[in-house]
């Protein structure tokens, strides 16, 4: 069996699909970097169309800067319009990679 893994992984839901400007991407990760040290940020996108699917990843250096980006499953992201401000954060859970 394999050892317990902190969380240090989280998905952003939202309206992401029309965030396309740089400052408003820059904007959102601001808005995870209040919550500890960000070591990845990525938007996910379609692999046919590459266009964005709605969700963003973010991982955190420390778990307990997940746990706390985690604390409050809803959020409003300042400095981006509505409805784009207002995120969804949950939790990542990476599928195991096969060799």
């Amino acid at each position: 069996m394999k050892g317990f893994q902190l969380v240090r992984d989280v998905v952003i839901k939202h309206k992401i699909q029309a965030i396309t400007d740089i400052k408003e991407s820059l904007l959102l990760l601001d808005h995870m970097k209040k919550f500890g040290t960000v070591t990845s940020f990525r938007f996910s996108r379609d692999p046919l169309t590459k266009e964005r699917t709605g969700m963003a990843f973010v991982s955190y250096l420390h778990s307990d800067d997940a746990k706390e980006a985690l604390s409050n499953r809803k959020q409003i992201v300042d400095g981006l319009r509505a409805p784009l401000n207002s995120i969804e954060v949950s939790v990542h859970i990476r599928q195991p990679t096969t060799k």
